[in-house]
């Protein structure tokens, strides 16, 4: 690999201490310090959810089926192509659904559409990079970003009049009713670093798992996947139906030539490649199980927004080296915008893979049926 530096990045050391990928003796230091933080967060949040429990607060219900889409940790696992694969999985079944989403990274206002199923109406900027994706990658669903999901959830029903809501990264968004709880969790690394925010990647202790409905077990195919960590997934999960996937290549775009020109085009090139996601390290290594030569591989912070200068180094460090096209993930794309003068620019665009998925949308179907009988019964 074309060495720049050591190798491009741009993920501050903070970042990497949270997500366990950093060992030595500061990154202890620094979790020792962040470890007084943890445990008020965790009081605070045991505090909160205790009045859910006793009945103090009340959770919004809405007058559709509700399935959420979340994780324990922040970023990395899969949860935008396990909303797509489950909202393609509704419209297989005739459903109408719409999308909330919470917009991390947007700049906008409290409550946009970003497509009402026919037209994308907002950017990357103004709602952040995952509802642009989620839109562009499913006509017909109509895609709301908003903070407050009671209220966007209740929009959608009065809009769109939807049979099934699907809430991106719910899992922790308390105050509305869900009737299905989808996790995702990495194969590899379940439970992230293993500490709570912000000494850690958890967003809720991991017992926060026995709320799920459904378990999916991303990114089966990793080399570092433990079976002793897949069987705490289970004992925390009893209640759950439990699901394997694998992220898998679909398409590549190619940006110049503004269509699709398929993921085997990469077998044999040399490619450089760039990316600001939560998990990096699997970018890498799908471009490489297609036969790349990854001469470069810069990596940015999640969600990171690029600007005009960074591109240009990021065209100028990668022609340096030699290389016939530049790849990035979808994530990026949308979040790229105007400044997308990269030449030589390709996507790639991932779907995810799940084991036994009939059993799964038999499981859905029926949660689905049941919801919309206790609905009209009320």
């Amino acid at each position: 690999m074309c060495q720049i530096g050591e190798r491009l990045m741009a993920r501050g050391y903070l970042e990497r201490v949270l997500l366990g990928k950093e060992r030595g003796t500061l990154s202890w230091g620094i979790r020792v310090l962040l470890w007084p933080l943890a445990l008020v967060y965790r009081v605070g949040l045991t505090v909160y959810l205790a009045f859910y429990r006793i009945g103090l607060r009340k959770r919004h219900r809405l007058p559709a089926t509700v399935i959420s889409v979340g994780n324990l940790t922040f970023g990395g696992t899969g949860k935008t192509p396990t909303v797509q694969a489950i909202c393609r999985m509704l419209q297989q079944m005739g459903k109408k659904v719409a999308i909330l989403s919470r917009g991390y990274g947007g700049g906008g206002s409290d409550c946009v559409i970003v497509s009402d199923g026919v037209t994308i109406l907002a950017d990357a900027a103004e709602c952040g990079d995952e509802p642009v994706l989620l839109a562009r990658a499913l006509p017909g669903i109509p895609v709301i970003v908003g903070k407050n999901r009671c209220r966007t959830g209740e929009l959608a029903c009065n809009r769109f009049r939807p049979d099934v809501i699907v809430l991106d990264d719910g899992l922790q968004y308390w105050q509305l009713h869900r009737d299905l709880d989808i996790v995702v969790v990495d194969a590899a690394k379940p439970f992230g670093s293993g500490f709570l925010m912000p000494m850690g990647d958890l967003r809720e202790p991991v017992g926060g798992l026995k709320r799920a409905g459904v378990v999916l077990i991303n990114n089966v195919d990793s080399t570092s996947v433990t079976e002793d960590a897949l069987r705490r997934v289970a004992d925390l999960a009893r209640n759950a139906l439990i699901f394997r996937a694998r992220p898998a290549p679909a398409t590549l775009y190619a940006v110049e030539q503004d269509r699709d020109i398929g993921p085997e085009w990469l077998t044999g090139k040399k490619i450089a490649a760039f990316c600001g996601i939560g998990r990096p390290d699997s970018f890498l290594r799908t471009l490489e199980s297609l036969g790349a030569s990854v001469e470069v591989f810069m990596e940015f912070s999640d969600h990171h927004r690029y600007t005009r200068e960074e591109l240009q180094s990021i065209e100028e460090n990668s022609v340096g080296c030699g290389v016939e096209a530049i790849v990035t993930t979808e994530k990026d794309w949308a979040r790229l915008g105007n400044n997308a003068q990269i030449r030589n620019l390709y996507v790639l665009g991932i779907r995810l893979e799940i084991e036994e998925i009939k059993q799964l949308a038999e499981h859905i179907s029926n949660r689905i049926n049941g919801t919309s009988e206790a609905i009209a019964a009320s």
